[in-house]
């Protein structure tokens, strides 16, 4: 039913903000990882306020108003502002504090039961040795494999966030050492 798509989207943006709170950093980093759980938090009690106002129209018989089973033309355009605000306010943070390895998409898989449109993969980092390019592999490999985890995604939901949320930040380290890797000197062509 349309209306449980709202307490989903609710569950996971409260699954990563656990996650984001759960996650070991230290002063300003931790201070960010504070503001993106927080406004997940925030993008969660505005998509509850949605589900209990369809519940509330569909009680009163207006199945039409309450959405019924049908999904919304992009999903975008039955998107509570206030929570799209709140979610682009968490990836806003993640982006400027990339330190805190929330991928800026991070919104995307709340959102996904929302619209259907497909969860983030990083972009290809290519680079220039074998070891990191299996790391690489093997990390896109285990989040497309998370990905298609529909079982675990509906039965296990804070489950497979943690999981996909931990191949995030590993992507994200991997990231990081390419680009020191890349800044020394032996590995300039």
């Amino acid at each position: 039913m349309f209306v449980d798509r709202y307490g989903r989207a609710a569950q996971r943006a409260r699954g990563i903000a656990g996650i984001a709170r759960d996650r070991f950093a230290d002063g300003s980093i931790r201070t960010a990882l504070l503001r993106i759980a927080a406004h997940l938090e925030a993008a969660a009690a505005r998509l509850d306020a949605a589900a209990a106002h369809r519940d509330a129209t569909a009680a009163h018989g207006d199945a039409a108003a309450a959405g019924g089973d049908a999904v919304p033309p992009g999903g975008y355009e039955e998107l509570p502002p206030a929570a799209g605000r709140e979610l682009f306010l968490a990836e806003q943070v993640a982006v400027d504090h990339p330190a805190t390895r929330f991928p800026a998409e991070l919104g995307q898989y709340v959102l996904n039961v929302l619209t259907g449109r497909p969860l983030p993969f990083p972009h290809p980092l290519r680079p220039l040795h074998h070891p990191f390019v299996k790391r690489e592999t093997v990390l896109l490999h285990a989040l497309h494999l998370l990905h298609q985890d529909t079982a675990m995604m509906t039965e296990a939901p804070e489950e497979w966030l943690r999981q996909v949320f931990t191949v995030w930040q590993q992507h994200a380290r991997l990231t990081d050492e390419i680009r020191a890797d890349r800044a020394r000197p032996r590995s300039q062509p």
